[in-house]
């Protein structure tokens, strides 16, 4: 039997997709592709229960979220049921390499110190917010607040261990009021 201790979370169940029992997860989709044919562990009630990917059950909506389709949920009830539960994975299915790089919650990104390689100026993530499975930062810089979307075109690099975040803030988006 898997236990809580077994696993590493990797995302969340963020909410239902259309009426056939699909879920968007916020995770990484790749680890969830890659692991396709293993059961990944949604925490219900405080404990790591296995469901198995449908075959063809993944599909990428952006780097921080994805649709996908278990086996043996098959309605909106169904998959209602699994919004807000945690999605873990067994530590011993991962390597050590891949279980460091994925052993984050982009949430934990609120308190960050931010350096804006534009314009130089530092700041700080007030709030991360899921927005329909679109991540999106509020940023406390320039004097104010600007929300950034959690891209590859605009976060340049995350320093977990220092608690730092190196944008690119397009001067358009900073000069907005």
């Amino acid at each position: 039997m898997v236990t809580r201790e077994d696993c590493i979370q990797i995302g969340e169940v963020s909410k239902t997709h259309g009426l056939q029992g699909a879920v968007i997860i916020t995770a990484d989709g790749s680890l969830l592709e890659q692991y396709a044919d293993k059961p990944v562990f949604l925490l219900l009630e405080g404990a790591p229960v296995p469901f198995f990917i449908a075959d063809g059950g993944i599909t990428f909506r952006n780097h921080a979220s994805c649709i996908v389709k278990f086996d043996y949920v098959d309605s909106l009830e169904d998959a209602e049921r699994l919004v807000g539960a945690e999605v873990w994975m067994e530590r011993a299915m991962l390597g050590e390499d891949e279980t460091e790089e994925q052993d984050f919650d982009v949430f934990a990104l609120t308190g960050f110190e931010v350096k804006d390689l534009v314009s130089g100026a530092v700041g700080e993530v007030s709030d991360v917010a899921d927005y329909s499975g679109n991540v999106v930062l509020t940023l406390a810089i320039f004097g104010k607040e600007i929300l950034l979307p959690l891209s590859e075109t605009y976060i340049s690099d995350i320093d977990w261990e220092h608690s730092r975040l190196e944008v690119n803030i397009p001067v358009e988006l900073a000069e907005l009021n």
